[in-house]
């Protein structure tokens, strides 16, 4: 089952950065004949933008499946797992919520400012999304705390120093003597 999963996600992560690649296409097709026409250049280069925001979103998303479910081959067994990963996923959909609202605020209020409801409802969502995510770090600080980790010591002196080895600290920090001459001035 481990293989078909494996694969299934490789799949999905594939026709996921596909996906975004033609978006891409698309929105160059659309700018070059924009330009060429000379029909709303600057309306069909916002749509363009709006396009490969979504494009690199979408690629994203399909790198983070890639990443998370292929190759670290995990299952979020442990709190600080799930809220790393749902913590990235997340971090994706704000900045892309955040850019195509932007993108919309520019494009609308070029025409009617009475449009902007859309738009402003959007990058409130973002807001929200940002305030929410925020929200789900700092309740969740306590519940990754609380849980020791099962596999081993290495992790285990990573979770007590706030995930810094004691070979990466100082000598000083680590409580051994200096030795003659290093650290003097």
């Amino acid at each position: 089952m481990t293989l078909f999963s494996r694969l299934l996600y490789t799949v999905i992560a594939f026709a996921l950065l596909g996906a975004s690649i033609t978006l891409i296409g698309v929105a160059v097709w659309r700018t070059t004949q924009g330009f060429w026409t000379g029909d709303g250049a600057l309306d069909t280069m916002l749509d363009a933008i709006g396009l490969v925001i979504i494009a690199v979103a979408v690629a994203d998303v399909g790198k983070f499946l890639f990443e998370e479910e292929v190759i670290a081959d995990r299952e979020l067994r442990r709190p600080a797992e799930a809220r790393g990963s749902l913590t990235k996923f997340m971090t994706i959909m704000i900045v892309a919520l955040s850019l195509e609202s932007l993108v919309l605020i520019a494009k609308t209020s070029r025409d009617r400012m009475s449009d902007l409801a859309y738009p402003g409802l959007l990058m409130l969502v973002a807001i929200a999304a940002l305030v929410g995510l925020g929200l789900f770090q700092k309740l969740s600080q306590n519940a990754t705390a609380a849980v020791p980790p099962d596999r081993g010591e290495e992790e285990e002196e990573e979770a007590k120093g706030g995930g810094r080895k004691r070979e990466s600290l100082p000598r000083k920090a680590r409580g051994t003597p200096l030795l003659r001459g290093e650290g003097q001035g």
